[in-house]
């Protein structure tokens, strides 16, 4: 910025207590180490979980987020003295690019923000009330007063739970000057002329599209103004004057340009291709554009430049779907919740932020919802350079009375419009919501329809809604937003898994062809824009404590202390990494089954996940590949090639029926494309079979098939018959499928017809209760196999298990169990003939939906159920023993009640050859009184 004065460096902070400090900005209190010790308080928080345990190393800690090493709410005064000569003769204005509430005095006279809010700029005049060596006080105010208090601190731009609820000023702060009239801001909205892309006519290299520039100039005069207006847009070569006439104030200068744009110039989703813009101001009647066009300008008729960057781009619904450029997209999205723990505030330079979204990037999205906030603009500075899309919102996160407030409704309406503006030229803005899981009354939703109509007249380029979830999606779509993203369509699911533990994914048995067309026939009764599912996955992942070396700044990990104290007075840390591993290897199969159900719903226009990056609060939810910090977690399951292989724009998909088949079944089943690519795609299907890598089949004579951009398009069919394989053994085989270079493949299990028939060795009595029978037999150095039905009656120490891992967090869902999926000793001879990895898998989906013991302390087990690290309870499903004089094996999976299932018939075969082997000595040993308390 031309004529910047920097105010960078050291400030007087007084707090509202008087005391006194030294302060660098930009910074915030945090940074600074100025504040007051943290602690949990406040309506939005459970005072119960405040803890206070002498007995750990960890003396005093929050349990449910990461703790801010110093916190403070309220009036905080940054004051200096001025020490930059102010030029009389220009207009003067004070810049702070990102605040909470800022109030300007200058030598104790108040002077009035021109603008700013939580998500844009504050911008002061002071002109002719600003010389050198008047002292300059800041007042920051992050209690919020005279605001929507609780909506604010609820919501990612300034919840403890993530971001902090920070005071200070960081991003760009100082003093810039003016000429009395100057160009305040240029903004450019594309428009393209007419339904001229159908059948992908764009994609052809040199194509020219017509478009409408309709730029919007805002210049303000001290005194008045004639002159004209020049405007240049380099990449286009295209060059514009306008004659204008301003009055004192602000004016609006509005013209609208058509220009013939090739292809290539279009930005779009990974090509990040931007115009420059260059406006110059000149007063009077010359005909000389000056740096504008590139020529000089008398000295005495140049008034001023702006200089800005935009981009070309269509982002709109057209018969229901999203589509850029013309053609379909399908949004691969990631919530961002503003999680920065070693600054507490989001970064202000474009370089960090690129390296944030190259990050994502590097997982396959292509779109950031910033859950209840808006990044600072370097973040869509990054975002328009890398082809990144991007869904702010709102300060904004009221479940309850959205916008009945009036003083609430005034500040949004003021913050949304001041985004707007500052956010216009970026192209990768493409999406907005006023907040998330807003929930509104009648006069509520009155001011959010008038919202919604302001945000259409302001911006035709970008698409609106009331709410990200809105009513939890229990009312469905409303009338006047322009896409519904939601995990529920009033009783119709939109995902796979929910709290409580819900949703298909717990609780049918597994296949590949689950998708939400259901929901959208119901929808498109009664809305028919664009849908896409929200918040999707929140499968917890077991902590990484390695993580918590990396916590330098202004938090402290004093959650995971806990957590790692407590892993270690149970004596886990020595398999805790084992046990980490097997929950994420778990939740990466979670999320390929949600993203490939959204893939198979052709109407969906995408699906936003949460999350990728742990959420350290809300009772601190691991649910990440990527630790808080952004960085990917050292294990082999949040490697960034493994997700982004069924996270791109094109995707093979095979309908399996189910995933575990006997050898004399055929496998049946249909291969589709998912392509939202930029273009058709030619090509052939090639299905293989692999075991290891020896190849059991494979077929690549498939016909040609053209699959059309934004559909699923049918590209083969499988029909194997899997008795000609010949299998000798039971076998975990992968099913690979490829087209024109984009792969897919699936695990799948099949058993021989010799694992189908489990018979009961005569020497092994098994029973379902322990009765007098099973004690004398062990008693007397017999075998007994206890196998009591799966039911709290028969299992009185136990829990009802789940396929996947936690939901979200159980300090959020306290009603959950806790369940975090098994951990199997793949190596025990049992599994000799039963292929498993040391993590679940489908084959090991009814077993593991059945009930767990609860097992006493010291007691080790074969298939072991992971606990939540709220509980760390010692749990499993089977395990052995030796008792009395003999050896016992239990299992609370229910196995004779689940002989339905190819893989549960195999299972109990093999647990009947083992105990009947000489493998079978167990190393451990339990009382009959033991286990008379865990089965009855």
């Amino acid at each position: 910025m031309r004529d910047f004065y920097s105010l960078a460096g050291q400030f007087k902070v007084t707090l509202s207590d008087g005391s006194e400090y030294s302060a660098t900005l930009p910074g915030t209190l945090d940074t600074n180490e100025i504040g007051y010790e943290d602690s949990i308080k406040g309506k939005l928080h459970q005072d119960e979980n405040y803890v206070e345990n002498k007995a750990l190393s960890v003396a005093k800690a929050i349990a449910t987020r990461l703790t801010r090493n110093h916190t403070y709410e309220g009036k905080a005064v940054f004051s200096k003295v001025c020490d930059k000569e102010i030029s009389e003769d220009k207009r003067v204005f004070l810049k702070a690019e990102r605040a909470r509430v800022l109030e300007l005095k200058i030598d104790g006279r108040n002077v009035p923000a021109l603008s700013g809010s939580l998500s844009t700029p504050y911008v002061f005049e002071v002109t002719g009330a600003l010389k050198k060596g008047f002292v300059i006080e800041l007042v920051s105010d992050n209690s919020y007063e005279g605001l929507p208090h609780d909506n604010i601190l609820y919501s990612s731009a300034a919840t403890d739970e993530t971001q902090t609820n920070w005071n200070g000023m960081i991003g760009e702060l100082g003093i810039f000057e003016k000429e009395n009239t100057f160009i305040k801001s240029v903004r450019v909205y594309p428009e393209r002329c007419s339904m001229q892309w159908q059948d992908g006519a764009a994609n052809r290299e040199g194509e020219q599209t017509r478009w409408i520039l309709d730029v919007v100039a805002d210049i303000d005069s001290k005194e008045g103004f004639e002159g004209k207006l020049f405007l240049s847009f380099k990449e286009l070569s295209l060059d514009k004057e306008i004659h204008v006439n301003c009055r004192d104030g602000e004016n609006c200068v509005r013209t609208s340009i058509e220009a013939k744009v090739p292809r290539e110039l279009l930005w779009d989703e990974a090509e990040g291709k931007l115009i420059h813009l260059s406006a110059c101001l000149v007063s009077g009647n010359s005909d000389e554009p000056g740096s504008a066009a590139g020529q000089q300008a008398p000295i005495a008729d140049f008034l001023d430049e702006y200089e800005t960057t935009f981009g070309i781009r269509s982002f709109e619904d057209v018969d229901g779907y999203l589509r850029l450029n013309g053609r379909r997209i399908f949004l691969r999205s990631e919530a961002n919740c503003a999680v920065f723990p070693e600054t507490g505030h989001p970064p202000m330079d474009v370089s960090s932020w690129k390296e944030i979204i190259q990050t994502y990037m590097g997982y396959g999205v292509n779109c950031l919802r910033f859950h209840s906030h808006c990044p600072p603009e370097a973040a869509f500075t990054a975002a328009d350079e890398l082809g990144m899309l991007m869904q702010p919102e709102l300060s904004h996160w009221n479940p309850r009375n959205a916008f009945s407030d009036l003083k609430a409704a005034d500040y949004y309406e003021k913050e949304l419009l001041e985004l707007l503006k500052s956010c216009a030229n970026h192209p990768s803005f493409v999406m907005l919501a006023f907040g998330n899981e807003l929930q509104a009354r009648e006069d509520g939703m009155a001011v959010a329809d008038r919202l919604l109509d302001l945000c259409h007249k302001t911006d035709a380029t970008r698409l609106f809604a009331f709410s990200s979830n809105p009513f939890y999606g229990e009312k469905g779509a409303d009338a006047g937003s322009d896409f519904y993203t939601a995990s529920w369509y009033k009783d119709k699911p939109m995902r796979a898994t929910f709290d409580g533990m819900r949703g298909y994914l717990n609780n049918e048995y597994p296949d590949a062809r689950h998708s939400y067309d259901d929901t959208v026939l119901a929808i498109r009764k009664e809305y028919h824009k664009p849908i896409f599912s929200f918040e999707v996955g929140q499968y917890e992942v077991l902590p990484d404590f390695k993580e918590i070396e990396d916590f330098k700044g202004v938090t402290s990990p004093k959650n995971l202390e806990l957590i790692k104290e407590n892993v270690k007075k149970k004596g886990l840390l020595d398999t805790w990494e084992k046990r980490v591993e097997a929950t994420g290897e778990l939740a990466l199969l979670s999320y390929k089954e949600e993203v490939e159900a959204a893939r198979r719903t052709q109407e969906y226009s995408g699906i936003s996940l949460l999350g990728l990056q742990d959420f350290p609060g809300q009772g601190t939810a691991l649910v990440g590949m990527m630790n808080s910090h952004l960085k990917s977690k050292p294990y082999s399951f949040a490697d960034s090639v493994r997700f982004k292989s069924f996270f791109g724009e094109v995707l093979p998909l095979v309908y399996l029926e189910k995933y575990c088949y006997t050898d004399s079944e055929v496998l049946s089943a249909t291969v589709r494309l998912s392509n939202y690519s930029k273009g058709d795609i030619t090509g052939r299907l090639k299905a293989c079979l692999l075991d290891g890598e020896t190849s059991l089949f494979t077929k690549d004579n498939y016909p040609e098939i053209t699959a059309t951009q934004g559909q699923l398009t049918d590209i083969g069919e499988i029909r194997l018959y899997l008795s000609g394989l010949n299998l000798k053994r039971n076998s975990a085989l992968t099913l690979k499928v490829s087209f024109a270079g984009y792969e897919n493949s699936y695990r799948i299990y099949v058993y021989t017809a010799e694992s189908q028939k489990p018979q009961k060795p005569s020497g092994i009595y098994e029973c379902r209760t322990m009765d007098e029978d099973a004690k004398e037999i062990l008693r007397r150095g017999g075998c007994v196999f206890l196998a009591p039905d799966s039911a709290k009656e028969s299992l009185p120490s136990s829990i009802k298990s789940t396929f996947t891992t936690d939901f979200w967090s159980v300090g959020t869902f306290s009603s959950q169990e806790g369940s975090m999926g098994l951990l199997i000793d793949s190596g025990h001879p049992l599994f000799k003939d039963y292929p498993t990895s040391f993590h679940s898998d489908y084959q090991w989906f009814a077993q593991s939906s059945q009930r767990t013991m609860i097992l006493p302390e010291g007691i080790k087990s074969i298939v072991t159920v992971l606990d939540s690290y709220a509980y760390l309870r010692n749990m499993g499903m089977l395990f052995e023993a030796f008792c009395e004089k003999g050896r016992v094996l239990v299992s609370t999976m229910g196995l004779h009640k689940l002989k339905k299932y190819p893989e549960c018939r195999a299972l109990l075969t093999s647990i009947y050859r083992y105990m009947d082997s000489e493998d079978f000595t167990p190393d451990q040993n339990i009382s009959l009184e033991e286990l008379g308390r865990l089965v009855q």
